[in-house]
């Protein structure tokens, strides 16, 4: 059930985001340490799953696959961006790059789940991130009267979240073999995107709090996640 988190933060976020919005620190500490969880599950659970199938050819498809879609996403909506000019964004446009982030972060959490012993974790991880950018979104949008569009946006996310997560659990009942080695792929380059080019891209962006101590956050989510799937592990005799 944990993995329903997110689309609660993403509603709560929703609501709340016309009104309140985190502070400097808070926000970098918060990014850096999901930075660290997803870069830590991306590499203790779904990389060692998806070499375990010992199907390169699938591995490398998939992962060429899963960074070639999120860089092309990105690039349309850099593009869509840049053609609004000095108008202010209309609700839909920019709501869609975050509509297409919480599809891809309900794939994300249910490969996930499938693998590994610390499923949670990842779960944990990306309802912070979402929670956090549900809030953002909020203030995008507007306060005072633009409340209901910040609740109606981060409505809106959390159902493209369960669409997502609903797909990648009947798509991890329908595949196996090379199949699922891709879709594991997948997962993999999707959770590093997320981390590099997006979490931690938007936390070192002009204004933000870029100390040391924010930057120690990173290290520790990597570290927390090794320990778990250290503790987990069973020991060899």
């Amino acid at each position: 059930m944990i993995a329903l988190l997110p689309a609660i933060c993403l509603a709560v976020g929703g609501v709340l985001g016309s009104t309140i919005r985190p502070g400097r620190t808070l926000r970098g500490v918060t990014a850096h340490l999901v930075g660290g969880l997803v870069l830590g599950t991306a590499a203790a659970d779904l990389m060692p799953a998806a070499t375990s199938a010992n199907n390169p050819l699938a591995l490398g498809i998939g992962f060429c696959l899963g960074f070639s879609l999120l860089l092309g996403i990105n690039t349309l909506v850099d593009q869509d961006k840049g053609a609004e000019g000095g108008t202010p964004p209309m609700m839909l446009v920019l709501l869609i790059p975050f509509l297409i982030d919480s599809f891809i972060d309900g794939l994300v959490v249910g490969v996930s789940s499938t693998v590994g012993n610390n499923g949670w974790v990842i779960s944990l991880a990306i309802a912070l991130e979402m929670g956090l950018a549900a809030l953002g979104l909020g203030t995008l949008l507007g306060r005072g009267s633009g409340r209901w569009r910040s609740a109606l946006a981060g409505s809106c996310m959390a159902a493209t979240y369960l669409v997502g997560l609903i797909t990648s659990h009947v798509l991890g009942h329908m595949l196996e073999g090379a199949s699922m080695t891709g879709l594991l792929a997948f997962g993999t380059a999707a959770l590093i995107y997320l981390a590099v080019e997006e979490i931690l891209k938007e936390a070192h962006r002009a204004g933000e709090d870029d100390s040391g101590i924010v930057n120690i956050a990173l290290f520790i989510g990597i570290l927390v996640v090794w320990l778990l799937d250290s503790s987990t592990s069973s020991t060899p005799a």
